[in-house]
């Protein structure tokens, strides 16, 4: 996946880059820091699955529109700096940006933001900076090249669930709506489903939250 940040204040960029790195997906980013940068990728515009954008004058919709006539249709979110007219946000979504975001703000909210505009909650395939990954669907974890390890559906299901949750924890209640549908459980029967799964990873990366749920602990 590629998104392009246009974004003038390097040290947020590199913090977004950081962020999202982090995280269990990769995600290529190209950082520019003038309009110019975004004039020049005219050619290349249909590759973007996201455009995060800081612009000087954000009720122009010139810069949109050039997006557009440029093959460029993924959603736009659009970085605002501090607002002295609140109701300017009203002209910006008639304007057709998909989402806003106003500075100050947690480069984690920012993340959530494109994790919802790139509809990555319903990937099912989730990366490791080691190189590992997670294939939901296929209900496979990949331990390198040649190592396959066939995960039942219960087991993927609660894989996945911390995996979305990480690095929050994952509540019992979360547990039993996502890998159960609800169904009435014991606890007894959802360790007994975390034992099997930590038996069968290479990795010690699920933990314990007495009297909460369960936390996904991914490597650096």
């Amino acid at each position: 996946m590629k998104i392009f940040i246009l974004e003038s204040d390097k040290a947020l960029q590199e913090s977004i880059d950081t962020c999202l790195n982090n995280c269990r997906l990769k995600i290529t980013i190209r950082k520019a820091y003038d309009k110019q940068e975004l004039f020049d990728e005219a050619p290349h515009m249909e590759e973007y699955a996201l455009f995060v954008l800081n612009l000087k004058n954000p009720a122009d919709p010139r810069v949109m529109d050039f997006i557009r006539e440029h093959g460029g249709y993924a959603p736009i979110l659009l970085l605002l700096e501090p607002m002295e007219e609140p109701l300017m946000l009203k002209t910006l979504y008639y304007l057709g940006y998909n989402d806003v975001i106003i500075k100050p703000f947690y480069v984690e909210e920012m993340v959530f933001r494109i994790y919802k505009l790139c509809e990555i909650w319903n990937n099912d395939v989730f990366f490791l900076r080691n190189g590992m990954y997670f294939d939901c669907k296929q209900g496979i974890f990949i331990s390198n090249k040649e190592d396959s390890i066939l995960l039942g559906r219960k087991e993927s299901l609660l894989l996945k669930c911390l995996f979305l949750k990480s690095p929050h924890i994952a509540t019992w209640d979360e547990i039993i709506s996502f890998v159960y549908h609800n169904e009435i459980i014991s606890q007894e029967r959802i360790r007994a489903l975390v034992k099997q799964l930590r038996d069968k990873l290479p990795l010690e990366c699920i933990k314990t939250v007495n009297g909460k749920g369960y936390q996904l602990l991914l490597p650096n």
